[in-house]
């Protein structure tokens, strides 16, 4: 039985030995023809690379000379540079390896691949490469073809040691063997005797000799050994599980690659971001499965990622870039990679970690773009602050030229050359004291009487005027919404709007043109306030007017609402139009935005809140009377307003009790013994406004009427706190006939 049992082993053990040595010998082989295909694989693109420089100066002395260098690898067998259809540029041979390499010029064309894509392919005992010379376009193949005969040898080589070790260790084992299982074998026939014995003797006990519980050892050490295993598989699966579990609740989406940029895992959010399933994404190239932005984009991503490779470190790629899923949908993400490296050390691949932000690029733009509102919006709130200080200051001149205009001109006859010149003088004063109503409209601050109107109508009473102003040439469309909701707005100003906004693109237009007029009712929504941030979200009226003219560069539709801005040639336009326009949309708390393209015309929207009223008709104003006999107590700290307004009314027939500052007109008024019908007082003075002078003089006088005047207008004075809206108001510069209406007008009301 021992002699079986060590011979059996024995053979045994050489069947192992050499079926072991083919193994090794086949693996050391197809290692060794990987590392070969490898080298070839980069040694035929770096020739390719090369060729290419080579083919396109047409040195090809220096191709040959190149690939004759390359060729001297004791493995390299031939290389080949051919033209895209097999026209042989550099042939190098060698019949076997030892020989020294030779240029043949026997063939002239060879069979070429039929798409430009490298390949690599074994052919008998030869490994073949082919490499597409590219440079912008396809310009031929690099054909390299090495010799397996080395690899041949090394698996003969390898089964031949395999087999004398393989003899050796059989001699050896055997001998061992015979030591060590004669013992072990001792043991089951002392424990097969004491079966027997203990059968023969009816269960009598029975001695056994050590050894026989060596087999107990050999059992109980195999059944710890499989203890551990299950229990070391048991927590390689938890492990597993904590790494998945960990893996899908991360909330920025992971997608993993091999060496070969080919997709090996993807989490929970990298699927939603990319539509594929991670069955679906294995095995994949990365580029089919991440769409990232444009070619262009994905490639300048993909050159990043590579030096993630190359470098051994962690990249977080600039900027944000846009992804499109499987189904179409286009988010923003950012996303950063990193090497993945074995417990060996070695790369393994590559881990992309992509972070959706679509919702927060949203809100930053919606930021940027409130941030831009709001610093025109300041830029205009400035000058206009400026527009309406300069207009206020020369309201005050204008009423002093106005004023003694008109006295004079009571004094002289109704023809002669000083009339003609007092005439002059009074037109160039009115024509100034328009100027300054523009600069206040820009700055919200002209005078305005709103009243509800429907825009369809007015705007239809303009029609002929609006035609009158624009010319023949020109084509003027009106569209009027269906059922168009009211509006509240001064008529006026609304004739200014469309006169200024008709005239403007009348002169963008270059000889035939057309401009469009309609309107319609619009709902503004919350998502709406990033685009019109100063309108509040409901309903509203929006008046467009677009013409097809020159249009407007980005630079220009920048600053087209600023005063004295303008384009036009010298002496064509004064700048103020459209700031007009700006001025009179916002004081009736209204938006308006201008779209335009050089060559593509321009076009104006102005939104104002819708009125659910019933619409005021415009009256024309009744004529005032001139004068009266009533006495007036005039309060102005402008000696030159003081001087015209004190001459005006005395010439209507008033008494007049001129005071030049507040404690002078209260002064005067603490004498009871005179009679004071009206208070005429500015309203911005120092030391004490005219709304804190009229409260004191009423309390000893509850009967004074009282009239107020100033260069800034009501509403603007209200704002400040220093007006009501019912008190009566007299706007400068005034007329003689202006302030003699106003003026009976005090007298007369409540």
């Amino acid at each position: 039985m021992e002699v079986k049992i060590i011979v059996s082993l024995a053979l045994i053990l050489a069947v192992m030995i050499a079926v072991y040595g083919w193994w090794t010998g086949s693996r050391q082989q197809s290692v060794y023809i990987q590392a070969l295909s490898d080298n070839l694989r980069v040694l035929s693109h770096s020739h390719a690379h090369d060729a290419a420089t080579f083919i396109v100066t047409q040195e090809y002395a220096g191709l040959e000379s190149h690939m004759m260098n390359a060729a001297s690898m004791p493995e390299v067998l031939s290389i080949q540079v051919a033209e895209p259809d097999g026209h042989l540029l550099c042939n190098i041979q060698r019949s076997s390896r030892g020989i020294h390499p030779t240029l043949s010029y026997k063939i002239t064309h060879i069979a070429v691949p039929g798409r430009p894509e490298p390949d690599l392919r074994r052919e008998g005992d030869q490994l073949v490469s082919w490499a597409p010379i590219l440079a912008g376009t396809h310009l031929g193949w690099v054909r390299m073809a090495l010799t397996l005969k080395t690899a041949n040898e090394l698996q003969v080589a390898t089964w031949k040691s395999s087999l004398q070790i393989g003899a050796l260790w059989i001699l050896v084992g055997t001998l061992l063997m015979i030591i060590v299982v004669k013992r072990p074998l001792r043991a089951i026939r002392e424990l097969s005797q004491f079966a027997q014995e203990l059968q023969d003797r009816k269960g009598a006990q029975v001695s056994v000799r050590r050894g026989v519980y060596e087999i107990d050892l050999l059992a109980d050490a195999l059944n710890h050994s499989s203890t551990q295993l299950r229990d070391a598989e048991q927590r390689l699966l938890a492990e597993q599980e904590r790494l998945t579990v960990t893996l899908q609740s991360i909330g920025d989406g992971v997608i993993a690659t091999d060496t070969g940029n080919r997709v090996m895992l993807l989490n929970q959010i990298a699927e939603q971001l990319t539509g594929w399933s991670e069955e679906e994404a294995k095995g994949k190239e990365l580029g089919q499965v991440l769409k990232l932005g444009t070619d262009t984009e994905y490639a300048e991503v993909m050159t990043q990622l590579g030096s993630v490779l190359e470098a051994r470190r962690t990249l977080e790629l600039p900027g944000q870039h846009h992804i499109v899923s499987k189904s179409g949908a286009l988010r923003t993400v950012t996303a950063n990679g990193a090497p993945i490296i074995d417990s060996l050390g070695q790369l393994a691949g590559t881990v992309l970690v992509i972070r959706d932000v679509t919702e927060k690029a949203e809100i930053e733009a919606e930021k940027r773009e409130l941030a831009q509102q709001l610093a025109q919006s300041q830029k205009m709130e400035a000058v206009g602050q400026l527009a309406g200080g300069v207009a206020h200051d020369f309201n005050n001149m204008l009423g002093v030229i106005i004023g003694h205009a008109e006295l004079a001109l009571l004094r002289t006859g109704t023809s002669g050359e000083m009339h003609d010149r007092l005439r002059e003088i009074l037109d160039a004063a009115t024509r100034s004291a328009d100027i300054t109503k523009q600069l206040l409209a820009f700055s919200r601050q002209q005078h305005a009487e709103p009243k509800v109107l429907d825009l369809n109508e007015t705007i239809a009473r303009m029609l002929k005027m609006l035609h009158r102003l624009i010319g023949e040439d020109i084509d003027l469309s009106w569209s009027p919404g269906f059922n168009v909701s009211k509006v509240r707005i001064d008529p006026s100003q609304l004739d200014q709007i469309m006169a200024n906004l008709c005239v403007n693109a009348r002169d963008a237009i270059a000889g035939v043109g057309n401009i469009s007029i309609y309107t319609e009712n619009i709902t503004l929504s919350d998502h709406d306030k990033a685009r019109i941030a100063d309108l509040v979200p409901g309903e509203h009226v929006m008046l467009v007017v677009a013409d097809s003219g020159a249009g407007m560069s980005r630079e220009v539709m920048d600053r087209v609402f600023e005063p004295f801005y303008t384009t036009k040639a010298l002496g064509r336009g004064t700048g103020l139009g459209l700031a007009t326009v700006f001025g009179i949309v916002k004081q009736n708390g209204g938006h308006i935005e201008v779209q335009s393209e050089p060559g593509r015309g321009a076009t104006f929207r102005i939104y104002l809140p819708a009125i659910q009223e019933a619409t005021e008709e415009r009256t024309l104003e009744k004529e005032k009377p001139v004068g009266g006999t009533e006495t007036v107590l005039l309060v102005e700290d402008e000696p030159a307003i003081m001087d015209i307004g004190t001459t005006i009314l005395t010439q209507l027939g008033y008494t007049v009790y001129p005071a030049s500052s507040p404690e002078q007109a209260i002064a005067i008024a603490d004498d009871m013994g005179r009679e004071i019908d009206l208070l005429l007082t500015d309203v911005i003075m120092p030391g004490m406004n005219g709304k804190d002078l009229s409260e004191q003089l009423l309390a000893n006088r509850p009967q004074l009427k009282c009239l107020f005047m100033s260069g800034y207008t009501a509403d603007v004075i209200a704002e400040r706190g220093k007006f009501n809206a019912d008190m009566c108001f007299l706007q400068k510069p005034f007329t003689m006939q202006s302030l003699a209406a106003k003026v009976r007008e005090a007298l007369a009301g409540d």
